[in-house]
């Protein structure tokens, strides 16, 4: 039988709300058939990763910029081009 590895979590994140508004989570979690801990750390991760998506490449801006200083280069000239036949 494969051994099943589990992480013990031991970091906790405290937030504080009013018990009106934890009541609500809570039973809307437990309606949909998920915990506080699921709900969070995936809301969590969710913004990790738009964190590491809103990065820029600059090397990559960088070179599509230039291609499109080439196509507008390209552009002008056939368009100037017809302007004086």
């Amino acid at each position: 039988m494969a051994k099943r590895q589990t992480t013990k979590l031991s970091n906790q994140i405290i937030v504080r709300m009013d018990d009106e508004t934890k009541e609500a989570f809570m039973n809307k979690a437990k309606a949909e058939g998920k915990t506080a801990s699921e709900l969070i750390m995936g809301w969590i991760r969710s913004y990790m990763a738009e964190e590491l998506q809103g990065t820029p490449d600059l090397a990559k801006m960088q070179a599509d910029l230039e291609n499109l200083k080439q196509q507008v280069a390209t552009l002008q000239n056939e368009y100037l081009g017809k302007l004086a036949a």
